[in-house]
């Protein structure tokens, strides 16, 4: 019965081919579209996070669309430039900050189209994010000519211009 036993490895085979990558035990493909990066994303309470680096530190990062403005709480980035200072005014008050040049990459991985790497100036001062210590506002966002957050697969897709 050796036809037979072949028949059944033949139709096991195709089974298992016919299965999403999911159910067969291997993650995904994901496609890169040439001038676009992808970083890992997780949303938490109803917010958007990325994790990411910021003056060469591990750090969590809020996406906020209707922030203007990329913000960093003080205990992450050291204001040093008294010159610098600027007054915040929010919902609860003013509060003092400053203007400071600082590197910050969206996302860990070493794949180069899996993060995304910025030096720009940047608000800081004592502000409170939650769970992150900065918020990534529309001031980097809109640099791209598309921002998708795609839930399913728990991914920010940045497009470059």
């Amino acid at each position: 019965m050796p036809i037979g036993r072949a028949k059944v490895a033949i139709f096991g085979l195709l089974t298992l081919a016919g299965l999403p990558w999911s159910e067969s035990g291997q993650a995904p493909a994901t496609t890169h579209r040439i001038g676009e990066r992808r970083v890992s994303l997780f949303a938490k309470d109803g917010a958007v996070f990325v994790h990411g680096r910021v003056n060469g530190s591990r750090t969590t990062l809020l996406i906020d669309t209707g922030a203007v403005l990329t913000t960093f709480s003080s205990r992450l980035v050291p204001p040093q430039k008294a010159s610098s200072r600027i007054t915040m005014n929010m919902a609860q008050g003013s509060v003092e900050a400053f203007r400071l040049p600082v590197e910050f990459t969206l996302g860990e991985s070493e794949v180069r189209d899996e993060h995304c790497s910025f030096h720009r100036d940047a608000i800081v001062g004592d502000f409170q994010f939650g769970a992150a210590d900065g918020v990534v506002g529309l001031d980097v966002l809109s640099s791209f000519k598309s921002v998708t957050i795609d839930f399913k697969n728990s991914v920010l897709i940045l497009r470059e211009k």
